[in-house]
């Protein structure tokens, strides 16, 4: 019997998808927060930190017509480039999808490693994209908004898997 995260995704329900907008939502609304000071540069996207959970959580559901989707909606929101946060929401979820496996084979801790390093390939493609625009460079202050994000993914995957668990649990109960 093979008991790689692979073949367990099968047994696994996937998780309602009510569940999912109203997180990925609650990550909008929180990005769209009137962020200041110094919270503003350490500020993680939390829309790309909760969309990467779902994409290495629920592959079958949530990925890069999403990450296109969502990375539009903020850039609207941001009054950004159009297309800016879209691409690098592409280019992060890319990322994720080719390190999806590795990732669910290690403990929280490295996975939240893992998500430093995808989250700082965001944060660069930021920074080039508004460099390219003849914006001034932020200074080295940007590299805090990745470790933040990658500090918040261990309490995020404790708390985005609570209602799968239960929901599980209740069924097992039945």
């Amino acid at each position: 019997m093979d008991l790689s995260p692979a073949s367990r995704d099968v047994l696994r329900p996937p998780a309602p998808l009510r569940l999912v907008f109203v997180s990925l939502f609650a990550a909008l609304v929180v990005s769209l927060l009137p962020w200041a000071g110094w919270m503003l540069q350490a500020r993680p996207d939390f829309v790309l930190l909760l969309l990467l959970y779902w994409v290495v959580h629920e592959p079958r559901s949530i990925g890069q017509t999403w990450a296109f989707a969502l990375g539009m909606v903020m850039d609207v929101a941001d009054s950004a480039l159009l297309g800016q946060h879209a691409f690098v929401y592409v280019v992060a979820v890319f990322l994720t999808q080719l390190l999806r496996i590795r990732i669910l084979h290690l403990t929280v801790v490295e996975q939240a490693l893992h998500m430093l390093g995808i989250l700082f390939v965001a944060q660069l493609l930021y920074v080039g994209l508004n460099l390219s625009l003849g914006r001034e460079f932020a200074g080295l202050t940007l590299a805090l908004a990745p470790v933040v994000g990658a500090v918040l993914w261990m309490p995020l995957h404790f708390v985005a898997t609570l209602p799968r668990f239960r929901r599980r649990s209740d069924a097992v109960m039945m």
